[in-house]
């Protein structure tokens, strides 16, 4: 299921960002909220790097054609989503809150990575955020309902 969720995702952000334009008020992170969904099916802190490290790579070669950049920031956003789910327990709303708190982080840091490569503006910025959150959620919503769905229809254990 963790595979299956992932590539589903992954190649959503691919479909839906070459249909959807850049300046939309719906900008897909389809397969940075799925890391977040995957999280509590994984029994190892180390597996789950190891895949999120991955999906990164594979993310930097697809879409962002730069190598190891997502890798690393997908590895950070693995740590901030492990430990807030080590303080939290596993629900529809704390995952909305995660993917939001991520969202937010992945934007930063590409705005980072911006200005260090060239200048744009803080208003970049909160456009890119406040584009990205409203799709992502109400993704996150259904891919939790699905995940959840599956997961006791076939008995799949979950963390927490």
């Amino acid at each position: 299921m963790i595979i299956w969720l992932s590539i589903v995702s992954f190649f959503l952000d691919g479909i839906l960002s070459r249909y959807i334009s850049p300046n939309s008020l719906f900008l897909p992170l389809f397969t940075i909220v799925s890391l977040v969904i995957i999280y509590p099916y994984f029994n190892d802190n180390a597996r789950y790097f190891k895949y999120i490290a991955i999906m990164g790579l594979l993310y930097d070669i697809a879409y962002m054609d730069l190598l190891f950049y997502n890798c690393f920031i997908f590895v950070i956003l693995g740590f901030v989503n492990i430990f807030i789910q080590y303080l939290l327990s596993n629900s529809v709303y704390i995952n909305v809150m995660i993917s939001t708190i991520i969202i937010i982080l992945y934007r930063i840091s590409n705005f980072i990575y911006a200005n260090i490569v060239g200048y744009v503006s803080c208003k970049d910025l909160f456009v890119t955020i406040y584009s990205s959150l409203l799709l992502n959620i109400i993704y996150c919503i259904i891919l939790y309902n699905i995940s959840d769905y599956f997961s006791k229809k076939y008995k799949i254990l979950k963390n927490k």
